[in-house]
């Protein structure tokens, strides 16, 4: 009667680390191209998101107007809307979304994508936007995308 072996040898083990590996190598640019795609998707939410908040402060406070862009490196602070801006005001810090709570970006969406709102909005999708989101040069791939919403509320997209 033969005795077997049970188990695997040096040779057979390395054969299938080397074929995992191999494909690791051509799967990783598939895999960062379906990463990119959840950011360019999360961003397009947040930024119906920022139109919405925008839409609320603006009712909640008649006649002021939200401008400008989310700077993620100003602190959340205080929400003090009333002795700050008052009525009629043209609010051009949109952090002041954030403030106030009628917004929530992560920090890993703002890293990648500049939001803007009102007149700092542009984007080549739109001829007119009320609320715009660029990918960020320094954030590789995300640079050059844009989109926004017109002021008919639809969504467009450039190169997302």
């Amino acid at each position: 009667m033969m005795k077997t072996n049970k188990g695997f040898s040096l040779a057979e083990m390395v054969a299938v680390i080397v074929i995992l590996m191999i494909m690791a190598f051509f799967s990783t640019p598939y895999i960062k191209g379906y990463m990119d795609d959840s950011y360019n998707g999360k961003a397009i939410i947040y930024m119906e998101q920022l139109n919405e908040a925008r839409l609320n402060f603006e009712k909640d406070y008649p006649g002021t107007t939200v401008i400008g862009t989310i700077n993620p490196a100003s602190p959340i602070a205080e929400c003090k809307i009333e002795t700050m801006y008052g009525n009629g005001t043209l609010i051009q810090d949109v952090s002041m979304l954030r403030n106030c709570k009628y917004l929530t970006i992560p920090p890993d969406i703002l890293d990648r994508y500049t939001f803007a709102a009102g007149t700092a909005a542009s984007c080549d999708a739109c001829s007119s936007p009320v609320v715009s989101i660029t990918g960020k040069q320094d954030a590789g791939t995300y640079y050059n995308k844009c989109a926004c919403i017109d002021s008919l509320g639809r969504v467009q997209k450039q190169a997302l």
